[in-house]
């Protein structure tokens, strides 16, 4: 899989529309895609969740075993 540039200024949009108003999530989380950019996933509202880093390096964790990534 080849990875693919993520937009920071479209990233700090939804999670300002996610409601931080910085546009950053908070200390301990992490914006993450639900469908991955690779497989075609967006940076939108819907397909961004803000999750904290442990259970971000989980899922990578076990996508990594399953070998999606």
């Amino acid at each position: 899989m080849t990875k693919r540039k993520r937009s920071q200024a479209k990233l700090k949009k939804v999670l300002k529309q996610k409601g931080y108003p910085r546009g950053k999530a908070p200390k301990g989380k992490i914006a993450h895609h639900v469908k991955p950019v690779v497989e075609g996933g967006k940076t939108t509202k819907k397909n961004i969740r803000v999750i904290s880093k442990s259970k971000h390096k989980q899922i990578h964790k076990n996508r990594r075993k399953q070998g999606k990534i």
